[in-house]
């Protein structure tokens, strides 16, 4: 079951990126279309609630941590659709990867966790990986995107260690249903949205999609968190890493993104050895 639980993520977030980068082709507005993608995905995880415990936290803390949480997510979110329309698909899986070395080092750092020789290597696999891939002599219109993805990780792990223990105490989809919606009302008010524009980006992209990008936003996110349930992080981590390397495939093939088709290899190979050294 465990294994079943393994690929459907990979699967999931595979699909994600992939379909994540088709729906950016046609954005003009990328906080409208990230506000509806995410409440896409919101309204898509709220169908499995009955299939979960029905919980919630009893202490109030736990909610203004979520909510600050949200709001780093926010943040995350409204960068990646940028970056998302200026990266290619394979590309920003294995950028990603930079997330778990972020997490480590903070968990040194802020966490006093003890620090190993296999986590230094871990980290400077990772490392490697993204210089390899994305390093350039001169600047370029992409230098900049790497740059933003970095920094909306960086709030992906500050909304982490907020939050690195709430989901235990709800309801799994309504959880996930959260930190989706209240990022999503974050981006719309701050960036003084109406409803129009949300509307017009639903209208101007491909319906097929955009729902199975909402979709698989949420889904892939559930379907993790179940996976932490059943196993140890040591053991789920470097496992859903391999979606690094199934994007690199998955857009060569679908995508033809064929730039640079050994470094992107080298790359999601260094990333997974990197997670694998990590989570030793």
């Amino acid at each position: 079951m465990f294994i079943a639980i393994m690929l459907l993520y990979i699967i999931l977030a595979t699909g994600l990126s992939q379909f994540y980068k088709l729906t950016t082709r046609t954005m003009k507005n990328a906080a409208a279309q990230t506000v509806g993608i995410q409440f896409i995905a919101s309204l898509s995880c709220l169908l499995f609630i009955p299939f979960f415990e029905l919980r919630f936290p009893s202490n109030p803390l736990t909610y203004l941590f979520l909510i600050l949480s949200c709001v780093f997510y926010a943040i995350n979110n409204f960068m990646l659709a940028s970056v998302r329309k200026n990266l290619e698909a394979s590309a920003m899986d294995i950028l990603k990867q930079s997330y778990t070395a972020a997490m480590t080092l903070a968990g040194f750092i802020l966490l006093g966790e003890q620090i190993t020789l296999f986590k230094v290597l871990g980290i400077m696999a990772i490392i490697c990986g993204n210089v390899l891939l994305f390093w350039q002599r001169k600047k370029t219109k992409k230098t900049k995107y790497v740059w933003l993805g970095l920094l909306a990780y960086a709030c992906n792990v500050a909304a982490g260690l907020i939050d690195v223990n709430s989901s235990k105490e709800f309801n799994l989809p309504i959880y996930v249903a959260f930190i989706y919606i209240i990022p999503a009302l974050f981006i719309f008010v701050s960036n003084r949205l109406h409803f129009a524009d949300v509307i017009n980006e639903y209208k101007r992209a491909n319906k097929k999609n955009l729902l199975i990008t909402g979709i698989c936003f949420s889904m892939q996110y559930l379907v993790l968190l179940i996976a932490y349930s059943m196993s140890e992080v040591s053991v789920v981590a470097p496992l859903a890493s391999l979606s690094a390397v199934s994007n690199v495939a998955v857009g060569f093939l679908w995508l033809k993104e064929r730039n640079h088709p050994i470094k992107k290899i080298i790359a999601a190979t260094l990333a997974v050895i990197g997670v694998i050294l990590i989570k030793l």
